[in-house]
């Protein structure tokens, strides 16, 4: 190979590698130009707008957390409770008295285990996003956050909503850990800005559960040669079984305090009913 074509190589292939190495920043320095870095919204294992980011100033200067006069709040549509499987909006918020530019961060957490839990689907794609980190102790726990765009406000309150399923199955209370941020819009991380944070807790719904009201099931008259009744105090969704002496299922249905036992041959037969038993002799 010719020295001059080599000399080519050698200054080409140094040009792509400047290039790329060039092109490699800090996680958190990418995620902070479009939004923030994660882990700032003080769930376990986290700390907020406030603290400090490895090569990366936060705001607030190092004041305090929610020294300042704004009000935050986490709005959830099921209220406190949510049923398995349901979507809801979830609209973080917060109110200044006299400032109109605000950030936010977001994130659910199963309070069991803190491990992230619900599937999340934006609404406005031009005010948030979501990230999922790639570096970190949490890389399970899936973000909201705002963009630029999403940061000036016409009035003193800044809010952002996005849709939230809920798990398909019951998984216990179920935490939202959020932080914001209320700037002075001069565009710089000081001591002039404010940081605060708030939690909420939903529970499942349980209003759809019905309890049992019962201790035993008791049959009446007995033995029978027609109709048994049922304790009036049941309350339940179950099917009733009823079995004879060889476990045979000789009757099935919805529960009902009255049950025609005409065609029953004579015999003992056993009621199940919320895994709970009883027997009734038919004449």
């Amino acid at each position: 190979m010719k020295k001059s074509n080599l000399k080519f190589l050698i200054i080409f292939y140094s040009i792509i590698l400047i290039s790329l190495f060039s092109s490699f920043k800090n996680p958190a320095e990418i995620t902070k130009r479009d939004g923030g870095p994660p882990y700032n919204t003080n769930a376990p294992g986290e700390k907020t707008c406030s603290g400090s980011d490895a090569g990366n100033s936060c705001h607030s200067g190092g004041a305090g957390d929610n020294t300042g006069p704004a009000k935050v709040a986490i709005n959830f549509s099921g209220g406190a409770t949510y049923k398995p499987g349901q979507t809801y909006i979830i609209t973080p918020n917060i109110s200044h008295p006299d400032r109109t530019r605000f950030g936010f961060q977001i994130v659910a957490l199963r309070a069991s285990d803190n491990k992230n839990i619900g599937t999340i689907k934006l609404i406005d794609t031009t005010r948030t996003r979501m990230q999922q980190p790639n570096y970190g102790s949490y890389q399970d726990r899936i973000y909201v956050m705002h963009i630029i765009n999403g940061t000036k406000f016409s009035t003193n309150k800044g809010e952002w909503s996005y849709s939230w399923t809920a798990p398909a199955t019951d998984k216990g209370a179920i935490n939202f850990y959020a932080s914001f941020v209320a700037a002075n819009s001069n565009n710089t991380n000081d001591g002039d800005d404010q940081a605060y944070f708030t939690k909420l807790t939903i529970t499942p719904d349980k209003s759809d559960v019905v309890e049992d009201k019962y201790e035993n099931i008791l049959v009446y008259p007995n033995p029978t040669s027609d109709y048994i009744y049922l304790n009036e105090n049941i309350t339940t969704k179950n099917d009733i079984n009823i079995y004879n002496i060889l476990g045979v299922k000789v009757y099935e249905s919805e529960f009902k305090n009255s049950i025609d036992v005409r065609n029953f041959t004579a015999g003992i037969y056993y009621i199940k009913l919320d895994e709970k038993y009883t027997t009734f002799i038919k004449k």
